[in-house]
């Protein structure tokens, strides 16, 4: 967008990459720091205010945003006369490279397009989206790497029980040359690019409406409280030092 209790997620995907890179040719002489958990809302601030970009309809509110336990959880809802309401956080602090990982429950629904990525935001670009699933189309999860102009390099999944719905863990691994996706564990594909110097904020919202998903109908908010939840249960990034 332009714009979690599966396994322990660094130890998972630094060990699948560390293979990767040993078999590629791809492995870099550097240190992995020790994990760091963003699973309090002091880590983030919470968006408020009309959202317009790509079209879209939502208006973000702190009502809309809160912890249960250590689960991050985001609602999203119709609240009449075209105004839908739901939640964005963005980390406060920027992060280098290293592996960002987010256990998540993403929802479905026509109109919406749930998210977890990351961006350096001042300016936006670059950013990297670890999932984004357009609601209408449960079954496909996209992940995709933003450059400096917006040239975008995007893969897709396919799960035939849907990604919504039910936790998965989505990550990225930000080297200094290149880029990693994966998802659950599995290797998805990688962006030879390099940065620069600059850092990426966490970032998780549902959108609603806009040009890639299209407009919410009835049928997005036939729920039994008329809402749809997004449920983040870990953000974790493991710092690699070149």
């Amino acid at each position: 967008m332009n714009i979690r209790r599966l396994f322990r997620p660094r130890l998972a995907v630094t060990a699948a990459a560390a293979l990767l890179f040993a078999l590629s040719g791809r492995a870099f002489a550097g240190t992995w720091g020790s994990p760091q958990y963003l699973n309090a809302m002091s880590f983030w601030n919470v968006i408020n205010g009309r959202w317009t970009a790509n079209n879209e309809l939502e208006t973000y509110t702190s009502s809309c945003v809160w912890y249960s336990g250590s689960t991050l959880v985001i609602k999203t809802y119709n609240a009449g006369n075209g105004t839908y309401y739901s939640g964005r956080v963005e980390s406060k602090n920027l992060y280098g490279y290293g592996t960002y990982t987010f256990n998540a429950n993403l929802p479905n629904g026509d109109g919406l397009l749930p998210a977890v990525w990351a961006a350096y935001l001042d300016p936006w670009l670059p950013e990297m989206d670890a999932a984004e699933i357009v609601g209408s189309r449960p079954n496909t999860v996209y992940q995709t790497f933003h450059d400096w102009s917006n040239n975008q390099t995007q893969w897709s999944r396919y799960n035939g029980s849907a990604w919504t719905n039910s936790y998965h863990t989505y990550s990225f691994t930000w080297w200094p040359d290149h880029i990693d996706f994966w998802v659950d564990g599995s290797y998805t594909g990688t962006k030879w690019y390099s940065t620069g110097a600059v850092g990426m904020h966490f970032i998780v919202d549902t959108a609603v409406g806009g040009n890639w998903p299209g407009n919410p109908d009835g049928s997005t908010w036939n729920t039994g409280d008329g809402a749809r939840y997004l449920f983040v249960s870990n953000v974790e990034y493991t710092p690699y030092y070149p």
